[in-house]
Parts: C-alpha cells; structure tokens; sequence
C-alpha cells in the first residue's frame, strides 16, 4: 500500500469546571487504568463510545493524561468488495467509527484534541469523555477554544443578540459530514450555491429569544465549524453592548492549533502516532 500525507489539526480547548472535578479526574483516570477499567464502551443518545485510558506523560514538569475515544459513525452500513460483493458489516462485539485522541492537562485546566474524523466534534466528544472521569455527574463542564490573544472575548461573554458575518468558498460545501451544523448542512444540499462560482457572503442576526430561528449556541456552532476552516475568508461577530457601543470580533485563525503533516500507510491516525503529535502540540504552547 502506497504511502500518503495527512494534515493534522491539534485544537486547545479550555476546561471550564469546579477546582474539585481536575483532582477528582486524576484520582479516577489513575483508579480505572489500574483496575483494569482501562477501556470501556457506553452509549450517548444515539452513538456508542469506546473510551480508552492511556498513559500519564510528564513535560516540562507539566502531567497531561492521555485519553483515546472511537466514536460511532452509524451511516457505515454496508461493505463493498472489488468483485461486486455488497456485504453488511460484522461488528464483533466493537464498533465502527473515528478516533479522537486527547491530552487532559490538569494543572493548566485544558484540553488538547485531534481527530481524523470531523473536526468540529473534538468540543462535544472531549466534553463527553471528562463526563465520563468525573465523581459528580451533575457537575457541569464547558469547554472553550482557546484563543491566541490574551485579552480576546469568548463568545460566552458577549451579547445575546448580534450578527454573524461570513464569506465562504462554495466549493467548501462538496463534503460535509452529518455532524456539521444544521445551517451547514442546508447550505450544502442548496444545488445552486455548491454549483456557483461566485464567494457565498452571509449576514444572520442571531438572539437568545423563543421566536428567533438562530441562538447564540447556533452561532457558537458556525463559528466552531467554521473557524479553522480552509474555504472561510471571513468569519466576524457583531453586537451592541449595554451602552449602545459597537463591538465586532474577527474569528478567522482567531484560535491556538497546532498544525503538522504525517505520512502513513493507514486511513485513521495510529494510537502512538497521536501522542507524539500532542506532546509535540504541547510543548509548543507551553514555548507561546
């Protein structure tokens, strides 16, 4: 099998949870590997989850704690062979999907990710693997991208009301996967915008609000999808704080990633391949 290149995106999301959950998550991650719970399948809504403890791994005097999670891709029905065969597929007792890869940082409070599969579930995915590590399930976790400068504002912090901006290569639209969000989707499946040879711009008013069609959480999910996307040129927030003053954040490579190429014979990234890529991702935002 000939050997090909593929471009990997490390995320950094900052986890947002009670100082108790990061001690809590050592204890756990340390009492589970050990007691040969190392690995585990569980169902959310829909999908099922293979979540694997891996090792804890020191740098710079930092412990990042790996954690590889399979998560199920259920539009894989069937198996097709050169000879016309049309098969189902023999699950095992396993189950089919992406891999996603992370280190949890305690100490810092982060949470670096990547994947193969689609990118835009690294959020929800590690949320639902610390949900998995932690002592108290009501305790709630947000995770936050983690931008490069210090003073940016996340969105969680800004006005329930605005305006999302965004200028988009319609080409962008010939592979979207069904974990894309919903607009996204609708735009792809829309023949005479993935047909045209003109730059998509969009103007949505978004608002915290009962009769409105787009919430803040749905602009947080555009921007999300969107934000280290190749085909965005333009990518802004606009709204008015309590002073009537105009604001405007500008979300195009807005976010800290790490960014590499690896050359392998396989289709998915190699467990052993991931933790090198993450320590390599690690040290660099520890030198920023």
């Amino acid at each position: 099998m000939n050997r090909i290149r593929k471009s990997i995106t490390v995320r950094f999301f900052s986890i947002e949870a009670s100082e108790s959950f990061f001690d809590d998550f050592i204890i756990n991650f340390l009492a589970n590997r050990d007691n040969s719970n190392s690995s585990r399948i569980f169902n959310l809504k829909t999908k099922k989850h293979l979540i694997k403890l891996g090792e804890e791994h020191i740098l710079k005097e930092n412990k990042a704690y790996s954690v590889s999670v399979v998560r199920e891709r259920n539009t894989w029905q069937t198996k097709a062979t050169s000879d016309g065969q049309i098969t189902g597929i023999s699950l095992n007792q396993g189950i089919i999907g992406d891999p996603y890869y992370f280190f949890v940082v305690p100490d810092k409070k982060i949470l670096l990710a990547l994947t193969s599969g689609p990118i835009q579930t690294l959020r929800s995915v590690g949320k639902s693997m610390l949900e998995q590590l932690q002592s108290s399930r009501s305790e709630k976790i947000r995770l936050s991208l983690i931008p490069k400068e210090q003073d940016f504002v996340s969105l969680e912090k800004l006005s329930e009301k605005g305006s999302l901006n965004f200028k988009i290569n319609p080409s962008s639209f010939s592979d979207i996967s069904s974990d894309a969000p919903q607009l996204i989707r609708d735009l792809s499946s829309n023949p005479y915008i993935e047909n045209s040879a003109q730059k998509l711009t969009l103007n949505l008013d978004f608002e915290d609000a009962a009769d409105q069609l787009l919430s803040r959480d749905h602009i947080m999910e555009i921007i999300d999808y969107l934000s280290d996307h190749e085909g965005c040129e333009m990518l802004r927030v606009k709204w008015h704080d309590e002073e009537g003053n105009a604001n405007q954040l500008d979300f195009v490579n807005a976010f800290f990633n790490y960014r590499t190429e690896i050359t392998t014979r396989h289709t998915f990234i190699e467990e052993s391949v991931s933790v090198e890529i993450l320590k390599e991702a690690f040290a660099t935002y520890l030198d920023n």
